[in-house]
């Protein structure tokens, strides 16, 4: 499928409306309705109709005050007012022929009796004007292609090809920053909230029919319909890998599940069988699963459990050469032949048996170029991992640091670092698009360092720390695995 091509899903409209009405928005900057609405105003690309019954103008925009008083029928209806007044504005909507929604409004089965019965009367009355919503109780939706943001916060990374279903609103609203700093970009992002119309089953199918999304990761409280859920899933998981988080399978994750989206959660052992059965990687941390989510929709897969690991420093090359063992990914010594060859463009105190360690050497063009490629090329390796990129950021934080004591040091020594981490990191993008196969870096710096913020925005992978690049490499060879398995 292109990514031109229409999808017949009733997600495909909620996600790529031409046209909005917002229903809780005012000029008030206090009201979280309001700072929804500025989300949309930012990106969005189409039409946005406000509806107030008294302000004639918000936030620029002319308000309407109702629903039928719209000048078309909108695309998409994103409501954000009191549970009780949900049912009239549905009904208005219905009459004015609009099908498709996102309540943000919570207060329904999360909240006992009352608010079950509340949700059964806004599902009746939507199954009666044949409208598909997301939620209640939700955050909506985040089509960054589109501009489509209906959250708190802001897009803040360029498009990308993860999908993200998520029954927590936090963790496709809060998140956005932290998918910059990581240079994770997101193809849809899905907050269904206690799944009352759209659950998590019919976002799983939208995501796996997305041309855009490459790899989908899944915050699952509870599952309703486990046989469809399946089903869909082995459908999915052959042709794009699945991560999910699941943190309903002790007695405080189910409590809290069901305080929060009303999900009915189950023993962790059933949800891990499910996981198994279906092809799903699991994360065991929201971390790990935008890490993995991260990586499986950036990298080409692991062929080979084989790993090499070059670094500058001898710490960082033990810990992810025990890290990667623990987690069942192999550090092979190299030929004598390919080490020979090392030893000669390295400095003599270097360790070239793998990991290779050229010992605090800031020759970026060795470490980041020169010995990638010749691994590639000589060894049966499956994927790099590096440690010890270190670009301007230092040098300036060094120099800002005695500015006051010499008075004569070079200004231009930021510049010229930077323009020559640069340099080597397109060399080693070039090198990794001619092999297609993945190389992860470990770091202990982010991307306030401009060669590492660089890396990032031509999808090679910089992750903190020693173990989080090892998990993300381990998960390319997972999902070798289950495709191998499955197809």
């Amino acid at each position: 499928m292109k990514n031109n091509e229409k999808i017949n899903h009733p997600l495909d409209k909620i996600l790529n409306p031409h046209s909005i009405a917002f229903v809780g928005a005012s000029s008030d900057f206090s009201k979280t309705g309001t700072l929804h609405l500025l989300s949309l105003i930012a990106t969005f690309k189409g039409k946005i109709y406000p509806i107030h019954p008294r302000e004639s103008k918000i936030l620029g925009l002319k308000a309407y005050k109702s629903i039928k008083d719209l000048p078309e029928k909108v695309d998409l209806l994103v409501v954000m007012v009191p549970n009780t007044s949900v049912p009239k504005l549905l009904i208005e909507a219905g009459k004015k022929g609009i099908r498709h929604a996102i309540i943000i409004t919570a207060g329904y089965s999360e909240m006992g009796d009352k608010g079950h019965e509340l949700q059964k009367e806004i599902d009746r009355i939507a199954s009666q004007y044949q409208i598909r919503y997301l939620g209640p109780n939700c955050i909506g939706g985040v089509n960054p292609e589109k501009g489509l943001n209906t959250t708190f916060f802001a897009i803040k990374n360029k498009p990308g090809h993860l999908g993200i279903i998520s029954q927590s609103g936090s963790f496709v609203t809060q998140t956005l920053h932290y998918f910059s700093k990581i240079g994770l970009g997101i193809s849809k992002a899905i907050s269904i909230g206690n799944q009352a119309n759209i659950d998590v089953v019919d976002s799983l199918e939208y995501l796996g029919q997305d041309p855009q999304t490459r790899a989908i990761a899944l915050y699952i409280e509870g599952i309703k319909r486990v046989r469809d859920f399946l089903k869909v899933a082995k459908t999915i998981t052959p042709k794009k890998p699945v991560i999910a988080l699941y943190p309903g399978g002790t007695k405080a994750g189910a409590r809290a599940s069901i305080s929060h989206t009303a999900a009915l959660s189950g023993r962790d052992e059933l949800y891990d069988g499910l996981f198994k059965q279906a092809g799903i990687i699991r994360a065991d941390s929201v971390i790990e699963l935008f890490d993995m989510g991260l990586v499986l929709s950036t990298q080409p897969y692991l062929e080979d459990n084989k790993i090499c690991i070059i670094t500058n420093s001898g710490g960082p090359g033990a810990c992810l050469a025990d890290h990667c063992e623990r987690l069942g990914l192999n550090v092979p010594q190299l030929s004598e032949e390919t080490q020979k060859i090392i030893s000669k463009i390295t400095p003599s105190i270097s360790a070239v048996k793998n990991p290779i360690d050229v010992t605090m050497s800031f020759d970026y063009e060795l470490f980041m170029y020169k010995l990638p490629k010749i691994i590639f090329e000589r060894e049966d390796i499956g994927g790099i991992i590096i440690y010890g990129l270190f670009g301007p950021i230092h040098i300036r934080d060094k120099i800002n640091s005695v500015k006051n004591k010499i008075k004569e040091i070079p200004e231009q020594l930021i510049e010229s670092t930077e323009q020559y981490c640069i340099e080597i990191c397109n060399k080693l993008i070039k090198l990794k698009k001619s092999i297609n196969k993945p190389i992860i870096f470990a770091s202990l710096t982010g991307p306030e360092d401009p060669p590492i913020k660089y890396l990032q925005d031509n999808n090679i992978p910089v992750l903190l720390g020693m173990k989080r690049p090892v998990v993300c490499m381990k998960a390319l060879w997972d999902y070798r695995n289950i495709r191998t398995n499955i197809i």
